[in-house]
């Protein structure tokens, strides 16, 4: 259930980013949207995308992340979208690259799983990023029902 996987990475955020959740815009799917794979490992992908977000708008007025999902005609697309400063082509186009950051803390290794996790359930992930914003999606194949 998709619902719970977004809200389960909101709660699991809380105590790192006590008071700067309010810059998360979640419109939450309908508890009846399902997706392949398993809920915590899902977690860990919206907790890297969301995270990566947050610190992206540190200190910023008007931030904002924008969290969504919708049905499309082969699965189900599941949008992380935020106002920040954008990534740099240079490193847009090695984002995917274990141990390739520009976070002084960063290990370059977040995205890297966070593809490999969507991966394993015969997913995509795809990133548009522009001189203001950046646009996570994430393709998931729709469960069936039980």
């Amino acid at each position: 259930e998709l619902r719970s996987v977004i809200e389960g990475a909101v709660v699991l955020l809380r105590s790192r980013f006590a008071g700067r959740l309010d810059a998360l815009a979640i419109t939450l799917p309908p508890a009846t949207l399902k997706v392949m794979g398993n809920r915590l490992r899902l977690e860990q992908v919206l907790i890297n995308l969301f995270q990566n977000a947050l610190e992206a708008l540190e200190g910023r007025d008007g931030a904002r992340v924008q969290v969504s999902a919708a049905e499309t005609a082969d699965g189900v697309a599941l949008i992380v979208s935020d106002n920040g400063p954008g990534i740099p082509p240079a490193i847009l186009k090695s984002l995917f690259t274990p141990f390739n950051t520009s976070k002084e803390k960063g290990l370059g290794l977040g995205l890297v799983i966070s593809k490999d996790i969507v991966a394993d359930y015969g997913g995509r992930i795809e990133v548009t990023s522009s001189g203001t914003g950046t646009r996570f999606t994430i393709h998931l194949s729709k469960a069936g029902p039980r």
